[in-house]
């Protein structure tokens, strides 16, 4: 018997039919599901239950599975990849960027996971912390887990923030800009390509910096080793907002020190094998560009 997680997201009754009938599917084969449904910024819902997304243990699934758009698989992945459980994206959004798996073929996707006779494709995701701490894992305090992005932006609209880069300790550059982010692999199609920065392998082990809008100084993107740790500190001027991957996380004033390094843990994503990332990319951008 194996138990299976879906995480629904709560304005698609599609999704929440879909989750339904393949909740009573996986119990008349003998498995277990355990239904999530999103509420609130950062809760979730489980059997009536709120809980806050970060007190939610996937421990003893052996399956996860979003149904909804990139937003839900992005707050799906901090659970699975914590307890090393395989995901599937099922895209009920408009592009779906990350998901591979139209509604129709999760029943027959899940029976083929279940079986072993599926690719996993492992990603790489970032811890981002405030500070330079030891502990830098999901679980510290003021600490994030990223699949696609961590941005930091502007707060007051016409004002640049500063922003001190230091890699592996080694001061770079100082950038007066709208933003910077620090992107993935996977993340690289996102924030990171609208600002003008390379698309990535997904399946590499990297991270890539890359300015917004900067004011008199490189405008170019840098990418970076696995091994490597970025450090961006808010110097003097306005405070930045810390996104990460889309949500707003925290404010920093100046003086502020983030930290980001690429997490030592995979992220584990069950793939169809169908399509090659070339043709994936190239379908999904010609989509976005007709939207």
């Amino acid at each position: 018997m194996a138990t299976v997680a879906i995480l629904v997201h709560p304005s698609r009754a599609d999704a929440q039919e879909l989750a339904a009938s393949t909740a009573g599917w996986l119990h008349g084969l003998g498995h277990r599901t355990r239904l999530l449904f999103l509420g609130k910024p950062n809760r979730v819902v489980e059997d009536g239950v709120e809980l806050d997304l970060g007190d939610v243990s996937l421990a003893g699934v052996d399956l996860a599975a979003s149904l909804g758009g990139d937003g839900t698989f992005l707050r799906l992945a901090p659970l699975a990849t914590a307890a090393g459980v395989p995901m599937i994206g099922v895209n009920f959004g408009r592009l779906g960027y990350l998901l591979e798996l139209q509604p129709a073929r999760l029943h027959e996707v899940l029976e083929r996971a279940l079986a072993g006779t599926v690719t996993l494709l492992e990603r790489s995701a970032l811890t981002v912390s405030i500070g330079d701490a030891a502990d830098t894992g999901p679980g510290a305090d003021r600490s994030w887990f990223a699949l696609n992005e961590a941005v930091l932006e502007k707060t007051v609209f016409g004002h640049t923030i500063r922003l001190a880069t230091a890699i592996d300790g080694e001061p770079f550059l100082t950038y007066s800009a709208d933003g910077l982010i620090v992107a993935t692999p996977t993340g690289s199609t996102a924030y990171n390509l609208s600002a003008g920065g390379p698309v990535l392998a997904p399946t590499l082990r990297a991270m890539v910096m890359t300015p917004v809008a900067p004011h008199l100084t490189l405008d170019r993107s840098l990418v970076l080793h696995p091994d490597q740790t970025v450090t961006v500190t808010i110097t003097d001027g306005p405070p930045a907002v810390l996104v990460v991957d889309g949500k707003e996380a925290t404010r920093l004033e100046a003086g502020t020190v983030l930290t980001c390094r690429v997490d030592p843990r995979p992220v584990r994503i069950v793939s169809l094998g169908d399509r090659g990332f070339a043709s994936v990319l190239a379908s999904t951008l010609a989509r976005d560009a007709r939207s």
